[in-house]
């Protein structure tokens, strides 16, 4: 979709590397970090997740906040306010003026366990009536926006791998209708077993001898406006979106809707494949996503064979998709640099690592069922 420049003004983030952008940035710089994986379920061995195990939102949040948010709000809570710190202490815009938009995959989850283990193992009477506000996937968005006062749109998108893509579209679209002046763009996802338990059952969960993916917990926040101001990190140059036919718990057997997405958002930006300096795997341990992948490389970039930006460690989700495109933003903005090895299949195809400051990111996505989007990352 083309129209005025949107910009990336600020950034927030808490993944497994730390609270904080720069903690992000020291993890991806460095070749042996690897992130802490694993959490327990009650009845078997642990489940592969990527966790914020160091993560405290009393480190950042006053008491009496943290304890009444739940983990994934705490964890958006704190890349929130990380993101909103980045153009002062006050917000250049009316509150009724600032959006929120955030996609999630499985934000509500520890609180519907909470309620249905009091129901059913109890009496509905010993329900906690607490809980009952996070059970739902957009609590974590409009707890953001009651702790930060921003009185704007607030939207939630629950697609699955790429709906914090998905909700980083949505606010620029929020912005060029004008029903907003800034909107604070989110992934969120919290570790939880019984989440995790659900994809192993299905098969799409990496375990011994046998390839799959590995889910993530954190959160990404991006300020979005249609000015400038000072010193912008990222401009979002365009973006694309479309789907191919797949039930919704398998990724499409071909590529098409990604193809088109990915020419819809070069278009949309005024570039062509040759511009592109990097290029943002969403490769995430499942084999088809690699063929796939590799073929939208080839049809879409032809001979050109840009830089690859990879943070697969961080694990899969919602939030894992806002994050790639907060990585290709401050990758443009010369702030984080990925020293993590090219995975196998793009390195196959002749792509090499991250070495210096892109000016041009495509940051593909594309969930189980179908749905695929692009965005084009350039520097300000």
């Amino acid at each position: 979709m083309t129209g005025p420049a949107v910009f990336i003004r600020a950034a927030g983030a808490v993944t497994a590397a730390g609270a904080g952008v720069e903690a992000l940035r020291r993890a991806a710089g460095d070749p042996g970090w690897r992130p802490p994986i694993g959490i327990a379920r009650p009845d078997g061995p642990p489940l592969p997740v990527v966790t914020c195990a160091g993560f405290s939102a009393l480190d950042h949040l006053p008491p009496l906040v943290a304890r009444r948010l739940n983990r994934p709000a705490r964890l958006l809570a704190v890349a929130a306010r990380e993101a909103l710190a980045g153009v002062g202490e006050r917000l250049p815009w009316e509150s009724t003026r600032v959006g929120v938009t955030s996609g999630t995959t499985n934000a509500g989850a520890s609180a519907i366990l909470e309620i249905h283990q009091a129901v059913f193992l109890g009496t509905p009477d010993e329900s906690p009536p607490s809980q009952f506000l996070s059970t739902v996937a957009h609590a974590p968005a409009s707890q953001v926006s009651i702790l930060e006062q921003l009185h704007g749109p607030n939207l939630t998108f629950a697609e699955k791998q790429v709906g914090g893509i998905r909700a980083i579209v949505e606010a620029t679209r929020l912005l060029r209708r004008s029903r907003a002046d800034a909107v604070l763009a989110c992934g969120v996802d919290e570790a939880h077993w019984l989440s995790a338990e659900g994809y192993r059952r299905v098969g799409s969960q990496r375990c011994p001898g046998s390839p799959g993916m590995v889910l993530g917990e954190g959160a990404t926040a991006l300020l979005l406006s249609l000015e400038a101001g000072p010193a912008p990190l990222a401009r979002l140059a365009g973006w694309g979106s479309a789907s191919s036919p797949a039930p919704p718990w398998l990724y499409p057997s071909e590529a098409s809707g990604l193809l088109q997405a990915c020419r819809d958002a070069l278009a949309a930006a005024g570039l062509t494949a040759a511009d592109i300096d990097a290029f943002c795997t969403f490769a995430n341990g499942i084999e088809v996503l690699d063929r796939l992948e590799q073929d939208t490389v080839r049809a879409v970039l032809g001979a050109h064979r840009p830089a690859v930006i990879d943070l697969a460690a961080l694990g899969e989700g919602a939030f894992a998709g806002s994050l790639r495109v907060l990585g290709a933003a401050c990758a443009v903005a010369g702030l984080l640099e990925p020293r993590w090895p090219v995975p196998a299949h793009l390195a196959a195809l002749g792509l090499p690592a991250l070495a210096g400051r892109p000016r041009h990111v495509l940051v593909p996505g594309l969930a189980a069922g179908g749905s695929a989007i692009a965005v084009v990352v350039s520097a300000a």
